[in-house]
């Protein structure tokens, strides 16, 4: 990862410290180390993205950034805008039918979420999601075996429930196992475990709006709302 976002900085460098740059982020822990650097509008201050978020680095290399900075003349998140570049989706893609869709209020407003049922932060998310209303959710279910080795078979036993949403809620939320499935009962989790292979999710909670714009965590419920409303800047 970092050999490319080196070759891609000397791409879009123009200043002489390129050698010093480098090797400030190669020195970087493994979760800040970039796969994206960016120009922007700031005199030599650049983004560095990769699937976590974004940061800043000044030219000198010396100093890294986190935080956001927002353009007053259009009220955008520069940082968000170059991580966005990189990392959004187009959401009329994804396999709706593969997820477990939940209709709240009038449904008008759209969230895509992947979610592995064992992922604290995921429970963590669910609790906030609670509190959202107005709100269709497509939640795709997966598994990071890697962390959780049950997660997938968890995943299936919730789909080819009774009652998925709430088996699903009832588990995240409160720890309920769902039943053993039949095995003859068809699921998607395969299938979406190949997605996000496509779409490059491997943290969860992963979340899309209907931009396609993406979150990778738990956001607070304000922040939530202004995604998932389509006003973060």
């Amino acid at each position: 990862m970092i050999t490319m976002a080196t070759a891609l900085f000397n791409m879009q460098s123009s200043f002489a410290n390129t050698e010093k740059i480098n090797q400030r982020i190669q020195n970087l822990p493994n979760e800040l180390k970039p796969e994206f650097i960016d120009k922007t509008p700031i005199p030599d201050l650049y983004t560095l993205s990769n699937i976590r978020g974004s940061i800043w680095i000044d030219a000198s290399g010396r100093y890294l950034i986190s935080g956001d900075i927002i353009d007053l003349e259009n009220m955008q998140n520069i940082a968000d805008f170059n991580y966005q570049k990189h990392y959004a989706i187009n959401p009329k893609q994804l396999p709706t039918a593969n997820a477990l869709k939940e209709i709240k209020g009038n449904g008008e407003r759209v969230l895509y979420v992947f979610a592995d049922p064992d992922c604290p932060a995921c429970q963590a998310l669910q609790g906030i999601l609670e509190e959202v209303d107005n709100i269709t959710i497509y939640t795709f279910p997966m598994g990071l075996t890697h962390l959780h080795p049950s997660a997938i078979e968890t995943s299936k036993n919730i789909w080819c429930s009774k009652d998925p949403i709430k088996a699903w809620k009832t588990y995240l939320l409160d720890g309920a196992k769902p039943n053993q499935r039949n095995n003859s009962c068809y699921q998607p989790i395969d299938q979406n475990m190949i997605m996000t292979k496509k779409y490059r999710i491997n943290l969860t909670p992963t979340i899309f709006n209907s931009k396609g714009h993406r979150i990778v965590g738990v956001p607070q419920l304000e922040s939530l709302e202004d995604f998932i409303n389509n006003t973060d800047h």
